[in-house]
């Protein structure tokens, strides 16, 4: 069995990842994070919640991170957390910067401690390429972000 550990498995994008893994790989076990702290729901989650396993992890407490990479062991890591409401990067400049870059360079660095052997996938943006002119945009396309957002995501 493949463990598989989704960071931000109750935002929408995390807990769609979460489902579609459950009905099409049930060779694997789904675990996610969330911050104890936040102040989001676990709403998302409310139809796959016996099915997943839960860990309280804050990508800004690398220790934590650390002890939820080595409880689940993950061979494979899907990066969905991050402060992603784009208005409130206008609010909230530098609270949005620390935790999406911070909270990155956490789970790397706990990766590299814990389990160097797991695959990740970092969940971005199209707002890294700013207000693109040509389409299709390719990876070569010019990264132009455009607020503390896109900037975080690059």
């Amino acid at each position: 069995m493949k463990n598989i550990l989704i960071t931000g498995i109750t935002g929408s994008g995390g807990s769609y990842l979460a489902e579609y893994i459950i009905e099409n790989h049930p060779e694997c076990m789904v675990c996610g994070t969330h911050r104890w702290h936040s102040a989001g729901t676990l709403i998302n989650i409310k139809n796959i919640k016996d099915k997943i396993k839960i860990y309280e992890a804050d990508l800004l407490d690398i220790s934590s991170v650390i002890r939820t990479l080595q409880e689940v062991k993950p061979h494979i890591i899907f990066h969905l957390a991050a402060y992603a409401n784009v208005k409130k990067c206008f609010d909230t400049p530098l609270a949005v910067l620390n935790n999406n870059i911070m909270g990155t360079a956490n789970l790397l660095e706990a990766v590299r401690l814990a389990c160097p052997e797991s695959l990740i996938q970092i969940c971005s943006t199209s707002e890294v390429y700013g207000n693109p002119k040509v389409f299709p945009m390719t990876e070569d396309h010019p990264k132009i972000p455009v607020n503390n957002y896109s900037v975080s995501k690059l």
